[in-house]
């Protein structure tokens, strides 16, 4: 993936969202997604991602409410993820 000039927030966006097409391509229907990104998650499941200015935000939104699946967000805290940082 080619990051360029993108800020953190866009960068953790853009994975997220090739991690919901990726499980929906191995056929995963019920999926945990855990992130240390308490304003990703929380725009996602409150339904904000259409007034995010980042494009990601909102393909997220769409993989996340329209397809047949289930997908739980779960924030972790960053301590618990020392081993991505």
């Amino acid at each position: 993936m080619v990051v360029g000039l993108s800020d953190i927030f866009q960068i953790e966006a853009r994975a997220l969202l090739e991690d919901l097409k990726f499980a929906w391509a191995k056929w995963c229907r019920r999926v945990e997604i855990e992130s240390d990104n308490s304003v990703l998650v929380t725009i996602i499941q409150n339904g904000l991602a259409t007034n995010n200015n980042y494009n990601e935000v909102k393909l997220i939104q769409d993989w996340y409410l329209n397809k047949n699946w289930e997908v739980k967000f779960r924030q972790i805290l960053r301590e618990s993820n020392r081993v991505a940082d």
